[in-house]
C-alpha cells in the first residue's frame, strides 16, 4: 500500500520559515505534507507530478490591489503608497 497520496517530485521549495532553499521531494497524505526529502521513492504513491521546473513555496497572498484613485471607494493613490 502506497505511503503517499500524492509526491511533487524535482521541485525548486523556497521556504524561509524552514531555511529550505533546495531540490526536495514533497510527499502529502490526506491532503497534507507528510513528508519532505531530497528523494522520495515513487513507488510509495499513488500519484506522482513532476514539479522540476516548477518554485515551489507555502503561503502565497494575492497581491490584488486597486491603484485607480477616486475611481472605486476601496481604490489608492499609487503616488502614496507604491
Amino acid at each position: 500500500m502506497p505511503n503517499f497520496d500524492l509526491i511533487l517530485k524535482g521541485g525548486h521549495l523556497i521556504d524561509p520559515s524552514q531555511e529550505i532553499n533546495s531540490r526536495l521531494d514533497i510527499g502529502f497524505f490526506d491532503g497534507k505534507v507528510l513528508q519532505i526529502k531530497e528523494t522520495l521513492n515513487p513507488k510509495d504513491s499513488k500519484k506522482v507530478i513532476d514539479v522540476s521546473s516548477y518554485i515551489l513555496t507555502p503561503g502565497l497572498i494575492d497581491l490584488h490591489t486597486h491603484v485607480y484613485w477616486g475611481g472605486t471607494s476601496v481604490g489608492i493613490d499609487a503616488e502614496d503608497f507604491c
